[in-house]
């Protein structure tokens, strides 16, 4: 991304150098191309005015040559002689010759525009100062209003002007000549005149005798007013600005020493045109090329970390206790492989490792059940020995009570007792001690056998 918009931002400043270069060579074919007409009006105009000096007093070759002036040069529409009313004496005679271009033939007239000919610009100039001149575009009745704008020659006679030898070319026409010259589909070309009035423009409501100066006085814009100043001081160069509404460059280049102004005005949706065009393919296929990557990525991602989601899954059933699914083997070698054996390999040792704790829970719980039933045995057969030894206990206290009374009687009274009585009582005592010592003997034969059997008490008695 960081190399495209690198990549973008050198082709726009190129196609940019490019564009700009283009334009500033349309400029420069326009204003050939507007030399090149120009050029043609004037050397065939001088080329006609070597025979106008030589036939000034020649009225009928004086018309004769208007006419051939048009009938040679298509792209003239009107010639005209003017003399100095002061150089004919005689005040009928006639002072001025002209021919037009109609529809379909030339005509002839009398006058030349819609004013007295030695007012007009045309005429006025070149006689005051003596020398050949474009005289700028003016609104006549020929070929139905159109603008036009003559070259004019000064006519001479013994060193003094005489009269004004004029050639006059429809901007229609030279307009329509130079648009060849445009560098993109809405470009157009203009030309102005030192007053700021267009000599050439495709909008022929420009071509009226309003200065662009007024314009901007009705419709104020700092921009084209600094733009018609640089033009206007015979600059030569370039300009961004919006131009009726839309973004364009303005290119500008003075024509010749006549103090006009050739500019083309070219649209900056036509000048970066390719690079739009351009900018537009690419983010299609960098949007295809990032939703193909996008969905592989997704994929390999998926494709990766489906062992993972596999391990997860065994590792809560592992949690949950369940070690009898195995996982499977992986024939992966890279490092989610690695992992996936190792925990197949962890899985087998943990089902091992609790099969045996298993096993030996197993046994432990039949030790503990056997010890439990020693144990109530063993509780069992000491309740039994102490009934057993209360019992006997029981049972002696009578002969030991009966011994300790007769023990009693014969150490008290043995002085008044007599052989037989003690005879007797001995014997009674014998009897009673060895009914004892039957009771002791039982007693201590039980408290063996009881300790026997107990598992708490391994010491013999």
């Amino acid at each position: 991304m960081a190399a495209l918009l690198v990549m973008f931002y050198y082709a726009r400043t190129a196609v940019k150098k490019e564009a700009l270069a283009k334009s500033e060579a349309a400029l420069d074919g326009m204003i050939q191309q507007i030399d090149n007409r120009l050029r043609a009006v004037e050397k065939a105009s001088i080329n006609i005015h070597w025979n106008v000096e030589h036939h000034v007093n020649e009225p009928a070759t004086l018309q004769y040559l208007t006419r051939k002036m048009l009938d040679s040069n298509p792209s003239i529409v009107g010639c005209a002689i003017a003399l100095d009313p002061s150089f004919c004496e005689d005040k009928d005679c006639q002072t001025l010759f002209c021919s037009y271009r109609g529809t379909d033939s030339i005509s002839m007239s009398d006058h030349f525009g819609n004013r007295p000919y030695t007012e007009q610009e045309w005429y006025s100039l070149p006689y005051s100062t003596g020398e050949a001149q474009w005289s700028d575009p003016t609104i006549e009745n020929l070929r139905g209003g159109y603008p036009i704008m003559g070259y004019s020659i000064p006519i001479r006679q013994h060193e003094r002007v005489i009269g004004v030898f004029v050639s006059a070319i429809s901007l229609e026409w030279l307009s329509h000549t130079i648009e060849a010259a445009r560098p993109f589909p809405r470009t157009f070309c203009s030309l102005m005149n030192q007053s700021g009035t267009f000599i050439i423009h495709p909008d022929s409501s420009y071509l009226q005798a309003r200065t662009i100066y007024e314009q901007l006085e009705e419709y104020p814009d700092q921009n084209l007013q600094q733009l018609t100043d640089v033009m206007l001081k015979g600059n030569t160069g370039h300009m961004s600005l919006t131009l009726y509404g839309a973004p364009s460059y303005v290119f500008y280049k003075p024509y010749r020493n006549t103090g006009w102004t050739a500019n083309i005005v070219s649209m900056k949706s036509d000048v970066f045109d390719t690079y739009d065009r351009l900018l537009k393919r690419m983010i299609l296929i960098m949007a295809g090329g990032m939703l193909v990557l996008l969905l592989y990525c997704s994929y390999y991602i998926h494709f990766q970390l489906r062992p993972l989601r596999m391990l997860d899954l065994s590792a809560q059933r592992l949690a949950a206790g369940h070690f009898d699914k195995p996982i499977a083997d992986s024939y992966r070698k890279d490092e989610v492989g690695a992992l996936q054996k190792s925990f197949r390999a962890m899985q087998r040792s943990l089902g091992r490792y609790l099969a045996t704790i298993e096993q030996r829970k197993t046994v432990l719980d039949r030790q503990n059940d056997a010890l439990r039933v020693a144990r109530e045995k063993v509780r069992e057969a000491d309740r039994l020995k102490s009934v057993f030894v209360h019992n006997m206990t029981g049972q002696m206290v009578q002969p030991v009570t009966r011994i300790n009374t007769l023990v009693d009687t014969i150490s008290k009274e043995h002085d008044h007792l007599k052989h037989e009585e003690v005879a007797e009582m001995v014997n009674e005592m014998a009897e009673h001690t060895h009914s004892v010592t039957q009771l002791l003997d039982k007693t201590i034969e039980v408290s063996l056998n009881n300790q026997t059997v107990n598992p708490d008490d391994n010491t013999n008695t």
